[in-house]
């Protein structure tokens, strides 16, 4: 087949990304290349479409795609350990669109808007600046954590969406007794999900010499531990979670100088949307 003359006119790299991750926790055959400076592509219009394609965030299937089509050295998003999630798909932005991300919002005092441009680099810089504490000691144990995969989250997000979905359906045809019984299975279900999450950040438990990673063996340890156990595993991972998510902004009205708290929207249908 004879080479496509337009091919010195496909996509190059536009930015160069440092996982936050540094490349820890992706499994073998998962990530190519250097952690430190993955090659990132413009969104093509196919990419695009996926992002606006209502099933596909739902399911995260779309996301999937436009990362495979963008940052090709990731190659199972899905095994993306999810520490790295928000600065690939900032730095998917940023190739596509430019680095500055114009928002809008209303003073909080005199209600005035305002309109600013987020520079997503001094986002991607944050994630940079974190290190991922991925253990906890509890005397004479060392747990051994671990961020969940995209995969992982969005299931979890999916069964948290239908349970909760579940709770807001019409209970008219049932009598007083059969609903609160319906509402509290519904609420142990999220219950057990939210735990079981917790449990699956539990990569190993190093104990008298033995390192323990059978995860059937780490659930039987913590249903019979004291609950300070988990409690302090479950503080751990909430403290990392709020760390590793997108930081509020400040920004200064323009109208009165009140400083205001500005909250980042990173909902894919308008997150990824082409700056005006």
């Amino acid at each position: 087949m004879n080479p496509n003359p337009l091919a010195k006119h496909f996509r190059q790299p536009k930015i160069y990304l440092s996982l936050p991750s540094g490349g820890k926790f992706y499994s073998e055959g998962t990530l190519t290349g250097d952690p430190n400076s993955l090659p990132v592509f413009g969104m093509t219009a196919m990419d695009e479409i996926l992002l606006k394609t209502p099933d596909g965030l739902f399911t995260g299937e779309s996301v999937v795609q436009v990362i495979k089509s963008c940052i090709p050295a990731i190659n199972d998003p899905w095994e993306m350990p999810t520490i790295d999630l928000d600065s690939v798909l900032i730095a998917i932005r940023i190739a596509t669109y430019g680095g500055k991300m114009p928002m809008s919002y209303k003073c909080n005092k005199c209600k005035e808007d305002n309109h600013i441009d987020l520079d997503l680099s001094n986002t991607l810089d944050y994630y940079s600046s974190l290190t991922y504490e991925d253990y906890v000691f509890l005397d004479p144990l060392k747990i051994n954590l671990r961020p969940l995969s995209y995969r992982e989250q969005t299931e979890a997000a999916r069964k948290q969406y239908e349970y909760e979905r579940l709770l807001t359906r019409s209970y008219s045809e049932m009598s007083e007794e059969e609903k609160n019984d319906n509402i509290n299975s519904i609420l142990k279900q999220l219950s057990e999900l939210t735990s079981n999450t917790y449990k699956k950040c539990i990569d190993s438990v190093e104990a008298d010499d033995t390192m323990v990673d059978n995860a059937q063996q780490i659930t039987e340890w913590i249903q019979n531990s004291d609950a300070l156990f988990f409690d302090t595993i479950k503080a751990q991972l909430e403290k990392l979670s709020k760390e590793w998510r997108l930081q509020d902004q400040k920004s200064i009205c323009g109208n009165c100088e009140t400083e205001n708290t500005i909250k980042i929207n990173l909902d894919y249908s308008s997150f990824f949307v082409r700056n005006s």
